[in-house]
C-alpha cells in the first residue's frame, strides 16, 4: 500500500544509436540536413571539401585525383623524352617513399629493381646523370622532413632537423649557380624555397621564389607550390595581407594546396588584401575565397564573381553552396523539426523556450517560433534575390555548364513555390547524358509534384509512383542514396501530412527510418513500424490502413509503400560497410494488419471508446500481447485489484491481454450506472483501472507504448533522446498525467456512499491522484530534491475522517512519507 513520492524509473526501448561527446548526446547536422541540390553536379573532385557544411571538417584528401602530382610527373616525362610514362614517374616520386628509394640507390640496384620503369631507365642514362643527382637530393630532403635518425623513436631529442637540411641547402645553392639546364636549375631552386622556409629563413625563401617562380614565368606546378611556401613565410613575418593575396592565387592555380589555403586565409586582413589584387580574375578569386568561407549569405560575393569573371570555375560551387544553405534554412526545420544551419541560440537556462524547435507534430511547426518565423520571411526575400541573379547569369555566354544553370534555377523556383517556372527550366535539359544531371532533373520533377497537382488523387499517386521508380533506377546504391531517398520519403510524408492524409503520410514516413527527426524513434522494429501512426493517426486513418491490407488490387504507389525496405534503403548513417552487427537487412516498413488492429484498439481506448476498442482487439489472438513487443511486462497485473486493496496491489492475470481488460471494464461500467451497494465498488475498481492506465500506474501500456522519466519535464531542448508520448502527451495530458478519468470514478465511488473502509481507500486514492495532478512539470526530475514535495490537502481529510480505521493505520505503516507529514 506504499506510495512512493520521488523515485521514478526510466524505461528505454532500444534507444537509437547516436554520436556522443563529453557534453552529452547529439546528432550531427549533416545526418538530417535537407539538401536536394547535389553538389556533385559540379564534378570537380578537388572542390568537394568546400561543399556547404555546417561544420568544416578536413575529411577529404587534398587533390583526390592527384592532378598536381600528375602535372609534375608530366613535366618530368616531357623533359626526359616521349618514351617515359607518366605512371612510372608517379610510382617513383609518390608511391615508393624516399627511404626505400635511397636504400635501393645506395645498393646500386635501381636498374635491377625497376627494370621495367621507364622513368628510372632514362635517369640511369649517362646523359641524365644530373637529373638522377637531383632526384637523390629531393629524396634526401623529403626523408629529412618525415623521418628521424632513430626509426624507433627512442632518441628523438638527438635528432637535429636543421643539421639534416643544411648540407641539402648548400648543395642545392651550388647546383643553381653551376647548372645551365633550366629544368633542373628550377628544380633545385624549388628545393631552396622549401628548405629555407623550414629553416625559418623567410628572406631567402622569398628571394628564390621571386627569382625563379614569378607567377607568369612558367606553367609549371612548381610556381604555385613555391608561392605557397613564400606565403607561409610572409605569415611568419606578419605580412598577412600579401600572404592572403598569394594564397588566393595558389588556390586558383593548384589543387593540392586548397585545403591548406582555406586554413591559412585570414578574413580579418581582407580589407588590406584588396590592394594587391590588380586584375579582374585576381579580385574574383578573393571574392571566391570569402564566399567559400561564409556560412551565412554570400550573394554579394557571388555577384562580384559574376561581374569580374562570369566563366569562373568556382561559380557553380558558390551557387550550389547558396542553394544548399537555403534548403537547409527553409526545409530542415519543416521536415525534421531540427533547426537548420548553425545554431542561433545557446543552451543557457535563461534562454527563452519559445526560441527552441518543437518536437515533431501534426503541423509543420506546432508553435510559432519567433526567430524562425522572422528568419523564414528573410530567407524568402533572399531566395528571390538569388533567383534574379542566376537568371541574369545563366544568359551570359561565358557560362560553361548550361545544364547546371538550368538545374540551379529550377531548384530555386521549386523553393519559391513556382512549379511552372521550374518545369520550364527542366525542359531545357535533354533526357539523356550525364547520369547526375538526369538524377537531379528527376528529383526536381518529383519535388514539384505536390505544387502542381492534388496528390490525394489516384492519377497523382500513379505519377508519384512512376517518378519514384524512375529515381530509384537512376540512384546509385551508395551512401549518397542512403541519405537522399529516405529524405525524399520524409518529404512526401510531410506533403501528405499537410493534406490530412494520415495513411500515406505514415507509410511514407516509415520509409524515412534512417533520417533523424526531433522525436523519439526506437530501433525496435515493432515500435518503429507503428511510431508515426501511434502519434498522429486518427481512427479513420487506421481504418484506411486495415482496408489497404485487405484490398485485393493495390495501386502502384500502395504496393511500393507496403513492400519491405531494401537493404540499401535501410543503411544506417553510422554503417561503415564492414560492421556485421549493423549490416543492413530486409525489414518490414508498414504496420502489419495485426499491428493496425492493435493500434486502432489502443487509440479508441485513449478516446474512451471502449466498445470500438474491444471490437478491434477481438481481431487478434489471445496470446498476441504475450508474444509481441514489451506488452507482457506491463499488462500482466490485474489493473482493477479489489475493493480490499489499492491499484498497485493487483494479482497476476491469467490470461492477460487487452481484450480481457476491456470486457471487464464494460461489465463494471454497467454496474457503475446501477444504484446500490455494488455501484461504489464498481466505480472504485474502474478508478483503480484508470489509475493503472496512466503514467503513474502499473498497466500504462494500455495507453502508451513507452515510458521515460523525461516525459515529466516540459523541456525546451531536444525531443528525440528518450521515449516521448508527444504529441499525445498534450492531447491526453489530463487523462494520462493528471489522472482525470481515475479521479472522476473515485469521486463517483465516494458519492455512492460506500462502507467506511472503502470510503477510506477512496479518499486515500483521491489524495494520491491530487498529488500526481500537481506534479511540477516545469522542473526536471534531477531537481526534485531541491523543491518541497506537494502533499495533497485531501490527506488531511483522510486523517481527520478515517484516522481511527485500520485502513489509515496500514497507510502509516507502509507509507513513511505520509507518516512523517502527519507528525509535522
Amino acid at each position: 500500500m506504499m506510495i512512493r513520492f520521488t523515485p521514478i524509473f526510466l524505461l528505454l526501448f532500444l534507444v537509437p544509436t547516436i554520436r556522443t561527446n563529453g557534453c552529452g548526446t547529439y546528432f550531427h547536422h549533416e545526418q538530417y540536413r535537407i539538401a536536394w541540390f547535389n553538389p556533385l553536379l559540379i564534378n570537380d573532385a578537388a572542390l568537394r571539401a568546400f561543399h556547404y557544411n555546417t561544420y568544416f571538417e578536413f575529411q577529404y584528401p587534398a587533390d583526390p585525383e592527384q592532378l598536381d602530382y600528375r602535372r609534375n610527373c608530366q613535366e618530368w616525362a616531357t623533359y626526359l623524352g616521349p618514351e617515359v610514362k607518366e605512371a612510372d614517374v608517379l610510382q617513383i616520386l609518390y608511391k615508393i617513399g624516399p627511404e626505400r628509394f635511397l636504400n635501393i640507390l645506395d645498393e646500386g640496384q635501381l636498374g635491377t629493381r625497376f627494370k621495367n620503369n621507364t622513368f628510372i631507365q632514362q635517369l640511369l642514362q649517362p646523359s641524365h646523370a644530373e637529373a638522377l643527382a637531383y632526384l637523390n637530393l629531393a629524396m634526401r630532403a623529403e626523408f629529412a622532413h618525415f623521418s628521424s635518425t632513430d626509426p624507433w623513436g627512442l632518441e628523438e631529442e638527438d635528432f637535429d632537423f636543421f643539421k639534416q637540411i643544411t648540407p641539402i641547402i648548400q648543395e642545392a645553392k651550388q647546383k643553381v649557380k653551376s647548372l645551365n639546364d633550366p629544368f633542373l636549375q628550377r628544380r633545385y631552386a624549388y628545393q631552396l624555397v622549401v628548405q629555407y622556409r623550414y629553416a625559418e629563413n623567410a628572406d631567402e625563401c622569398s628571394s628564390y621564389c621571386d627569382e625563379y617562380f614569378a607567377w607568369d614565368s612558367s606553367p609549371s606546378i612548381l610556381v604555385p607550390w613555391a608561392q605557397y611556401h613564400k606565403a607561409e613565410c610572409l605569415i611568419t613575418q606578419s605580412n598577412i595581407a600579401e600572404a592572403n593575396y598569394l594564397l588566393s592565387k595558389v588556390f586558383a592555380q593548384c589543387e593540392s594546396k586548397k585545403l591548406r589555403v582555406f586554413q591559412l586565409f585570414d578574413l580579418e586582413k581582407l580589407d588590406e588584401t584588396w590592394r594587391y589584387a590588380k586584375t579582374a580574375p585576381e579580385k574574383a578569386m578573393l571574392h571566391t575565397l570569402v564566399g567559400l568561407m561564409t556560412s551565412g549569405r554570400a550573394l554579394d560575393q557571388i555577384q562580384q564573381v559574376i561581374q569580374l569573371d562570369p566563366g569562373s570555375r568556382f561559380l557553380p560551387q558558390l551557387i550550389t553552396r547558396e542553394i544548399n544553405k537555403l534548403e537547409d534554412w527553409m526545409l530542415t526545420p519543416q521536415l525534421t523539426f531540427f533547426e537548420g544551419g548553425s545554431h542561433t541560440f545557446s543552451f543557457e537556462q535563461d534562454e527563452d523556450p519559445d526560441n527552441f524547435m518543437p518536437g515533431e507534430s501534426m503541423g509543420l511547426l506546432e508553435k510559432d517560433i519567433p526567430y524562425l518565423r522572422k528568419n523564414l520571411a528573410k530567407d524568402h526575400i533572399y531566395l528571390k534575390e538569388l533567383i534574379q541573379v542566376l537568371d541574369k547569369w545563366s544568359k551570359n555566354p561565358a557560362v560553361k555548364k548550361p545544364d547546371f544553370a538550368h538545374l540551379a534555377q529550377a531548384q530555386l523556383y521549386y523553393l519559391d513555390q513556382q512549379p511552372v517556372q521550374a518545369e520550364a527550366q527542366l525542359n531545357q535539359i535533354a533526357n539523356r547524358g550525364d547520369a547526375r544531371i538526369q538524377l537531379q532533373k528527376q528529383l526536381i520533377q518529383l519535388l514539384i509534384m505536390p505544387q502542381q497537382m492534388n496528390i490525394l488523387g489516384a492519377e497523382a499517386k500513379d505519377e508519384i509512383a512512376r517518378g519514384l521508380s524512375r529515381l530509384k533506377e537512376l540512384l546509385p546504391q551508395s551512401d549518397e542514396s542512403s541519405r537522399l531517398y529516405p529524405k525524399l520519403m520524409l518529404y512526401f510524408s510531410r506533403m501528405y501530412q499537410q493534406k490530412n492524409d494520415g495513411l500515406f503520410a505514415g507509410l511514407f514516413y516509415n520509409r524515412s527510418v534512417t533520417i533523424p527527426k526531433n522525436n523519439y524513434e526506437s530501433w525496435d522494429q515493432y515500435y518503429q513500424r507503428i511510431s508515426y501512426f501511434e502519434r498522429f493517426a486518427t481512427l479513420a486513418d487506421l481504418d484506411a490502413l486495415i482496408a489497404l491490407h485487405q484490398k485485393k488490387e493495390q495501386s502502384a504507389l500502395e504496393k511500393m509503400l507496403l513492400v519491405p525496405l531494401d537493404p540499401w534503403e535501410k543503411l544506417p548513417y553510422y554503417y561503415d560497410g564492414d560492421d556485421e552487427e549493423y549490416k543492413p537487412k530486409i525489414v518490414e516498413s508498414a504496420p502489419s494488419l495485426d499491428q493496425a488492429y492493435e493500434l486502432k484498439g489502443t487509440v479508441a481506448f485513449r478516446q474512451n471508446k471502449l466498445e470500438e476498442a474491444l471490437a478491434a482487439f477481438e481481431q487478434l489472438p489471445d496470446d498476441y500481447w504475450e508474444k509481441n513487443y514489451a506488452f507482457s511486462g506491463y499488462l500482466y497485473q490485474d489493473p482493477f485489484a479489489s475493493t480490499k486493496t489499492y491499484p498497485w496491489e493487483g494479482e497476476t492475470m491469467e490470461p492477460y491481454n487487452k481484450k480481457v481488460i476491456l470486457r471487464r471494464m464494460l461489465e463494471l461500467q454497467k454496474q457503475a450506472e446501477q444504484p446500490g451497494p455494488q455501484q461504489a465498488e464498481a466505480c472504485y475498481l474502474l478508478g483503480n483501472a484508470y489509475y493503472n492506465f496512466t503514467y503513474w500506474g502499473k498497466n500504462w501500456m494500455m495507453f502508451a507504448y513507452g515510458k521515460s522519466v523525461g516525459e515529466l519535464y516540459h523541456s525546451p531542448y531536444v525531443a528525440w533522446e528518450n521515449y516521448s508520448f508527444a504529441p499525445n502527451s498534450k492531447t491526453y495530458f489530463k487523462e494520462y498525467f493528471l489522472l482525470s478519468r481515475a479521479n472522476a470514478y473515485y469521486q463517483k465511488a465516494f458519492k455512492a456512499k460506500p462502507n467506511e473502509d472503502l470510503a477510506a481507500r477512496i479518499t486515500f486514492m483521491l489524495g494520491t491522484c491530487d498529488k500526481y495532478a500537481h506534479h511540477d512539470f516545469d522542473h526536471p526530475y534531477w531537481e526534485e530534491d531541491e523543491t518541497e514535495p506537494y502533499i495533497s490537502p485531501i490527506f488531511n481529510t483522510f486523517r481527520d475522517q478515517f484516522g481511527h480505521t485500520e485502513v489509515f493505520q496500514d497507510c502509516l505503516n507502509t507509507c513513511p512519507e505520509l507518516a512523517d507529514y502527519f507528525k509535522k
